[in-house]
Order: structure tokens, then C-alpha cells, then sequence
């Protein structure tokens, strides 16, 4: 009624909301933007599918856990998916920008409907992994639709799910650390 949005707690730590200031907004897409860069300026091919996921998903789950955004994991996939389309950050596919735009969703579910562990170590670990590995998933989903070749899947096609898995735990890891880091230095709200 005083013209405020309403606030929703998905837990007692990450309130979610719709509303979403132009300064968060463009954290969000520049988390993303940044990851592309990051992919691109150290685009070095240690022959291991997913590799970049350390970075990326860390960045991912920086921006899904600090927001009180519904939709922060999106617009962070949203801000990279934009950033490979632009001719000095193409990537090697013109799938690239799909593959950057799955993450995010994949997030923003799991913090609506997982609430009670979104402030969890092992949580932010594992959706790390689980939305990282929706790269080898649309790989696999455009190559059989396009007969597109991915490089990845020339040891099998489960290496590139297990690889993808595995750095995107990484990239969890480091992301949850530094958000539930930063959370207990920060000082405590009176009540």
C-alpha cells in the first residue's frame, strides 16, 4: 500500500525481490561481460573441456548469491551471452551465446525452489557444477540438430559432462567462498 515492492524470503540470509536498482543491474551483465573476456583473453587449450568453468561459474554464483534479484543468475547469462556475440569476443561456434545463456536459468530455479540451502557451501558447489555442465548439454542438443562439430566430444560424450561438472564445482567452490566470506565480515544487522 505505501508503494514499496513487496519482499519475499527465500531464506533468512538471501531475501529475494523483483524490483532491482540500475547499479545491480549492471554488476549482474558486467559478471557476465567479464567472463567472456576473462574466456577469451586466457583462451588456452589445456584439453579439457569445461575448463573455463572455474571462472565463469565463480562469477555466476557471485552475482546469484549477492542479488536479491530473482533473475540475477539470467541477467548475468544474458550480459555474457550479449558479450560473445560482439565480433572481437566471438567465440569459436555461433552457438556460443546459447551456451553462455543456459547457466543462469538453471540458477534462478534452483534458488526459488531450493531456498533452505542457498546459503550452503556444498549447494553453491554443486550448482556450479550442474549449471556448468548445460554447456555440454547443448552441445550435444545443437550437434545433433545442426551435425555442428564440438571438439569436446572427441574422447566420448560423457568426458565433457564429468570435465564440465568438475570445474563448474570449482568455480562454485571459489564463488561460494568468496560470497560467504564476504557475508561474515560483514557486520551483523540489529534486530
Amino acid at each position: 500500500m505505501n508503494g514499496t515492492s513487496s519482499l519475499k524470503n527465500i531464506s533468512k540470509s538471501f531475501p529475494t525481490e523483483w524490483a532491482l536498482p540500475w547499479w545491480e543491474a549492471l554488476l549482474l551483465i558486467g559478471g557476465g561481460v567479464t567472463a567472456v573476456v576473462l574466456h577469451r583473453a586466457y583462451d588456452l587449450s589445456l584439453g579439457m573441456p569445461g575448463h573455463h568453468g572455474i571462472e565463469w561459474m565463480a562469477l555466476m554464483i557471485i552475482g546469484r548469491a549477492s542479488s536479491r534479484f530473482r533473475g540475477a543468475g539470467s541477467l548475468t547469462s544474458i550480459g555474457a551471452s550479449f558479450a560473445s556475440t560482439l565480433p572481437f569476443l566471438q567465440g569459436e561456434n555461433p552457438f556460443t551465446w546459447l551456451f553462455y545463456l543456459l547457466p543462469g536459468p538453471v540458477m534462478d530455479i534452483a534458488y526459488r525452489y531450493l531456498p533452505r540451502y542457498a546459503n550452503k557451501l556444498w549447494f553453491m558447489m554443486v550448482l556450479g557444477g550442474l549449471a556448468h555442465a548445460t554447456k555440454p548439454v547443448g552441445q550435444l542438443t545443437m550437434n545433433l540438430i545442426t551435425g555442428w562439430p564440438f571438439g569436446s566430444f572427441r574422447y566420448g560424450v560423457a568426458f565433457p559432462f564429468v570435465s564440465h561438472f568438475f570445474f563448474g564445482m570449482i568455480g562454485g567452490l571459489i564463488g561460494a567462498l568468496i560470497v560467504l566470506g564476504i557475508h561474515r565480515m560483514s557486520p551483523k544487522s540489529e534486530k
